[in-house]
C-alpha cells in the first residue's frame, strides 16, 4: 500500500496494512545538534513521507499578489527589525533562530482591508496549478495531496496574520468588517476547492488557525459560533461535494471547547492535540467518540528525556491508536532538547507500534 492510500484511509478507519509513519518538522537547532552528535547529513528516517512534501505536490498560492517587499528596516548586532511577504514588521534574530517579536501589523483600521482584500483576490486563477500539474499529481502515489499550505488559509487566523492582538478587539469595534473578511475568505477558498479538485484528486483540505492555547481557546465558543461557524460549514460543503476525503484543522494548544463547533460544521481531522495542554488523545476520544480522525498527540517533552519515558509515552497512546482513526506523531515540530539517539528510539518504538 502506497503512503498516500495508507494516511488517508489511516485517518478514516478503514483497512490499512501498518501504520502510516509520518512527522512533523524538525527546528533547524535541532538539525545542527544531531549533526553535531553524529547524525549523516542525508540520514534517511524511513518516514512515509513529511507534511511538506504532501503540500509541494500541487501548491495552491493563499498568499498575497502581490507580496510585501521583503525589506530590512533595521540591523542590530545580533537582531534586526524587517518587514516580511505579509507585511508584517518583526524582530527577528540575526541567525533566523528563535521566536520574533511583532511590532506592527498591515491591518490596523477598517480602511486597510481594502488594500489587502485586494491583494488576496488578484489573479485567483493564477495561483491554482495547471492541469498538467494537476495530472502529474494525480499520478503520484507516493504522498497524499493537500491545499491550503499557508499561513492565510484558515479563518481566524487570516484575521490574526492581518491585524496581530488587534483582532481581538476588532471582535467587538468592527463585527461586520470581521464577518465580511471570513465571508470573502470562505468564498475565496471555496473557488480553491472547485479549481483545485477539477484538476486532480485532492485528499486533504488544510486549515490552519493556531485559536486555542495551553488552558482554552483565544475566543469563546459563542464567538466562534457567530463568526467562523457560518465559514467553516460552507468550506467543508464545497469540500465534500468535490469529493475531498479530509478536512484537517490545525489548531495548537486546548482545542476542547471549540472542537464540537468544529465537529458540528463536518471537519473530520484536527491535531496536534498538545499534551502540554492538556489535550490526552485517549480522553478527546472517550469523551468524542470515533467520529474524526486524529493526528499527534505524542508528547514532545518526553523525548528530552530517557528510554524509559519514551515507552511509557507510547504506551499512553496505544489505546487510541488501536480504537482507529488516529495518527500518532509528536505534538508539535521536534525541539532542539531531542538527542538524536533519543529520537531514533522513539521512531523503533513507534514503528513497532505501527505494525512496521
Amino acid at each position: 500500500m502506497k503512503a498516500r492510500e495508507r494516511f488517508v484511509k489511516q485517518l478514516l478507519g478503514e483497512p490499512i496494512d501498518r501504520g502510516c509513519l509520518w512527522e512533523d518538522r524538525f527546528w533547524a537547532e535541532t538539525r545542527q545538534r544531531w549533526l553535531s552528535e553524529g547524525m549523516a547529513p542525508d540520514y534517511d528516517f524511513g518516514f512515509d513521507f513529511l507534511e511538506s512534501d504532501s503540500w509541494s505536490m500541487f501548491p495552491v498560492d493563499y498568499g498575497y499578489h502581490p507580496a510585501y517587499e521583503e525589506t530590512v528596516l533595521e540591523c542590530h548586532e545580533d537582531k534586526k527589525i524587517i518587514q516580511d511577504q505579509y507585511g508584517v514588521q518583526k524582530v527577528v534574530h540575526a541567525d533566523g533562530t528563535g521566536m520574533p517579536q511583532f511590532l506592527r501589523f498591515p491591518l490596523e483600521s477598517a480602511g486597510d482591508w481594502a488594500e489587502l482584500k485586494e491583494r488576496l483576490a488578484s489573479d485567483l486563477a493564477g495561483r491554482i496549478p495547471s492541469a498538467e500539474q494537476g495530472r502529474l499529481a494525480s499520478e503520484q502515489e507516493e504522498v497524499p495531496v493537500t491545499i491550503g499550505q499557508s499561513h492565510l488559509c484558515g479563518f481566524f487566523s487570516l484575521i490574526r496574520e492581518m491585524a496581530g492582538d488587534q483582532c481581538y478587539y476588532l471582535l467587538y469595534d468592527e463585527p461586520d468588517l470581521v464577518k465580511d473578511i471570513v465571508t470573502f475568505q470562505t468564498n475565496r477558498i471555496c473557488r480553491f476547492i472547485k479549481e483545485a479538485t477539477a484538476r486532480t484528486k485532492v485528499d486533504r483540505l488544510f486549515i490552519w488557525e493556531d485559536m486555542c492555547y495551553k488552558t482554552g481557546p483565544l475566543v469563546s465558543p459563542a464567538i466562534f459560533e457567530e463568526f467562523f461557524l457560518p465559514g467553516y460549514a460552507k468550506v467543508v460543503q464545497t469540500a465534500k461535494e468535490c469529493a475531498i476525503p479530509l478536512i484537517d484543522v490545525d489548531s495548537d494548544g486546548n482545542i476542547e471547547k471549540l472542537l464540537p463547533l468544529w465537529l458540528e460544521s463536518g471537519v473530520n481531522c484536527l491535531h496536534p492535540f498538545e499534551v502540554q495542554a492538556r489535550m490526552d488523545v485517549n480522553q478527546i476520544r472517550r469523551k468524542f467518540g470515533t467520529g474524526f480522525a486524529m493526528r499527534g498527540g505524542v508528547d514532545k517533552r518526553a523525548l528530552a528525556h530517557s528510554y524509559q519515558e519514551i515507552d511509557r509515552e507510547i504506551e499512553r497512546i496505544r489505546p487510541a491508536y488501536e480504537a482507529g482513526k488516529y495518527l500518532p506523531h509528536m505534538d508539535h515540530s521536534v525541539p532542539p532538547d531531542v538527542p538524536f539517539r533519543n529520537y531514533c528510539y522513539y521512531l523503533e518504538k513507534l514503528q513497532m507500534l505501527l505494525g512496521m
